[in-house]
């Protein structure tokens, strides 16, 4: 194992308790993924192992095909290798890519309106939200028909499901997850007022989200997360 898919293990593993300390997680299922750098391997969420006690030796390590490489003692989980492996098959310049069921992701996926444009948070995703149909569990063909629905965008609502962010790092793929929760949460509270929402203009919009582009800052958002969740873990996640 060389340098760098060691530190992308203790990054993942850590991506994994960030994800539990904030709640999004869903006891086993969803799953997290990072690409080893100019290979045809991933990282990915073992199977039946709750996201708190993930750790660097314990994630998985698969081909583009969801096959196993190497044995620490642990699987994966079917649903997660079809759709990741599909997403890193399509894309050279994605290394990383979260799923989840949160609660407030959810609830956003069941409304017919998706994801709304109201507030300056949810323009960091304006023009950027992909959606894909809900059809069953992702057992067979929904990976490739899932990263059909992607196309060029960085962001997923899948209908009726959760919620899908990529990016050209894992640390982008973690900001887009932390940012998309906390606008999905805004959503549903601001709703559930039953006032009318002021509206931004569509001009408008697309200013603010290329503001947004330029001061990215998702390595310094990720170092944040996981100092804040260093110490509240229940096992150490560099092991």
């Amino acid at each position: 194992m060389n340098l760098i898919e060691k530190e992308l293990r203790v990054k993942l593993a850590a991506a994994h308790h960030i994800v539990h300390y904030h709640g999004w997680d869903d006891l086993l299922a969803t799953h997290l993924s990072v690409r080893i750098p100019d290979t045809e391997m991933l990282l990915i969420t073992p199977l039946n192992v709750p996201f708190e006690e993930v750790c660097a030796s314990n994630l998985i390590k698969t081909d583009l095909n969801g096959n196993i490489i190497g044995d620490n003692g642990y699987t994966v989980m079917l649903q997660a290798t079809n759709i990741h492996a599909a997403i890193y098959r399509k894309s050279n310049t994605i290394q990383s890519a979260m799923h989840t069921h949160s609660t407030y992701g959810v609830a956003v996926s069941a409304l017919s309106c998706g994801l709304l444009f109201f507030n300056q948070q949810s323009l960091r995703f304006y023009d950027d939200v992909a959606y894909h149909d809900f059809n069953g569990l992702a057992l067979e063909n929904e990976g490739d028909e899932i990263v059909e629905s992607l196309k060029h965008k960085k962001v997923m609502v899948l209908r009726n499901h959760g919620l899908l962010t990529t990016g050209k790092s894992l640390e982008e793929a973690l900001y887009l997850l932390y940012y998309l929760e906390k606008v999905c949460e805004l959503q549903i509270k601001t709703l559930s007022t039953g006032q009318k929402l002021i509206e931004i203009p569509d001009k408008l919009c697309a200013k603010t989200k290329a503001q947004f582009d330029k001061i990215l800052s998702p390595y310094k958002e990720f170092e944040t997360l996981v100092r804040r969740i260093k110490g509240k873990s229940r096992v150490n996640f560099n092991d």
